[in-house]
């Protein structure tokens, strides 16, 4: 780690595929000499770090939630065996209660949406680099809800699981993608937006996603 005026600069190794967008982001989000963040390395899929791993030290790793090839688990599995002790913190657009509840439990150090925000990415960051873990870990009855089939509180038309999958599907993520964050396989899935469908009345999943999210159930 670099030192300023006898001050840590911590410096983030970025997993990302899309690395141009987000890394012009995250530098228009970080001075050194300001946040003590330094944005200095990325690398576009997990296997590419082992490239880089004998000449450039880095303290977080920032890894986006859904790339090609590999499930999160994976990718942060191979992280935490080739980097153990650099902690991880998810940089996402995925705004999930079961990937949040996930991925915590895989051990990643903090979870942040895209749209959180400079100083809610910040404090995840500093809190990673200082050994906290700064993910909103629901209460004992939530973490139920988060892993079976019964009615959102307060919403008697949509499931969890539902609400989980029909987000995911206007995020445009592929079934594969969704069947590894809900256990599903691509049957299972086309029978649910299928029966769904029919219980709302549409031609289509577009139609369907539609609906529900006038209807504020997305």
């Amino acid at each position: 780690m670099n030192k300023t005026n006898n001050t840590h600069i911590i410096r983030l190794l970025v997993v990302e595929d899309n690395a141009t967008l987000v890394l012009a982001g995250l530098r228009n989000f970080f001075r050194p000499d300001r946040d003590l963040i330094q944005v200095s390395e990325s690398v576009s899929c997990v296997e590419e770090t082992l490239n880089i791993a004998d000449n450039f030290i880095f303290d977080v790793i920032l890894l986006d939630l859904m790339m090609p090839d590999h499930s999160p688990g994976e990718n942060l599995a191979f992280l935490k065996t080739h980097f153990p002790g650099k902690p991880v913190v998810v940089y996402t657009s995925i705004d999930s209660d079961i990937w949040r509840k996930r991925m915590f439990n895989l051990g990643v150090h903090g979870y942040v949406h895209k749209n959180d925000g400079r100083d809610v990415l910040k404090r995840a960051i500093m809190d990673a680099f200082e050994g906290r873990v700064t993910l909103q870990v629901t209460d004992n009855e939530n973490q139920q809800e988060l892993t079976t089939n019964i009615p959102v509180k307060g919403d008697p038309c949509l499931t969890l699981v539902e609400k989980e999958l029909l987000s995911m599907l206007a995020d445009g993520l592929r079934y594969k993608q969704i069947g590894m964050a809900l256990n599903m396989n691509d049957v299972i899935i086309e029978s649910t937006v299928k029966r769904l469908r029919k219980k709302f009345g549409t031609n289509s999943t577009t139609q369907l996603i539609h609906i529900l999210t006038k209807q504020g159930l997305l």
